[in-house]
């Protein structure tokens, strides 16, 4: 990449800079997710000091352009994701179907105690035996979520010993495998900081910001069959929610009513 700056110009060096970057940013030359050279890699092909360069990469990461990550460099930031919120969609069925380029990590895949959280969601007794899984959604060449899903071992211990590598949908492994029919998904959203062991995950620091939904997943009869927590980088997902008036719904219900009469 080549990049002309003008010493002679009165723009100073590091908006010459700055602008130059963004340009290429724009154009698709440096796309989503991609390394930028160092300080120092800039600095001796634009033949100026650090300082100029340092202040425009701090510009273009206020703006909201690029991250700047301690230890492992200067990156576009991706395009963030709009998803709609229906978590009776499995997580990697949802972002397929928007032709988003997902594909899922398994971390953790373990029989485990229940603690009182995950107990109660499933109406077990603490310690009970649940499946564990631990599952880490990468979006192109970049972590993007973590999620944590609990089940009954007594009903779904073979889990275990299912291949999710393989890019296998937990929802429809549990329609097809176990002959489970979702009726209802009851859903938290929080924002907050991420951990000290999710940030590496998700590459990001300890206490960037995040969005997790936590969910208790219920099957047509109302028993409990999953506890999940999704946890999104925050800089990579929109989420979109739709939402009727009740004046709306009476008016599709009126006319729902009036085509029954007419025989529609």
């Amino acid at each position: 990449m080549t990049i002309a700056i003008s010493k002679a110009s009165p723009v100073p060096l590091h908006l010459q800079i700055r602008r130059a970057i963004q340009e290429q940013i724009a154009s698709g030359t440096l796309g989503p997710g991609a390394r930028l050279p160092t300080e120092h890699e800039y600095a001796q092909q634009f033949g100026v000091s650090i300082a100029p360069v340092r202040q425009a990469l701090l510009d273009l990461a206020a703006l909201g352009l690029l991250i700047r990550r301690k230890g492992r460099g200067t990156f576009v930031r991706g395009l963030r994701v709009e998803a709609e919120i229906d978590l009776l969609t499995s997580f990697t069925d949802s972002l397929r179907g928007r032709g988003v380029p997902v594909r899922m990590q398994m971390l953790v895949r373990e029989r485990a105690a229940a603690d009182p959280d995950v107990a109660g969601a499933l109406g077990i007794r603490p310690g009970s035996p649940v499946v564990r899984l631990r599952r880490l959604a990468w979006i192109g060449d970049e972590p993007a979520a973590i999620l944590d899903a609990y089940l009954p071992a007594r009903q779904f211990g073979k889990l275990i010993s299912l291949d999710f590598d393989a890019g296998r949908s937990l929802y429809a492994t549990l329609e097809t495998e176990f002959g489970i029919r979702f009726g209802v998904a009851r859903s938290r959203l929080e924002v907050g900081r991420l951990s000290e062991e999710d940030g590496p995950l998700l590459h990001e620091p300890e206490g960037a910001a995040m969005i997790r939904i936590a969910s208790v997943t219920e099957d047509v009869v109302g028993r409990p069959v999953e506890v999940a927590w999704v946890t999104y980088r925050a800089d990579r997902f929109a989420f979109t929610m739709t939402s009727r008036s009740t004046s709306s719904r009476s008016q599709v219900d009126g006319a729902d009513a009036v085509s029954a009469a007419d025989g529609s």
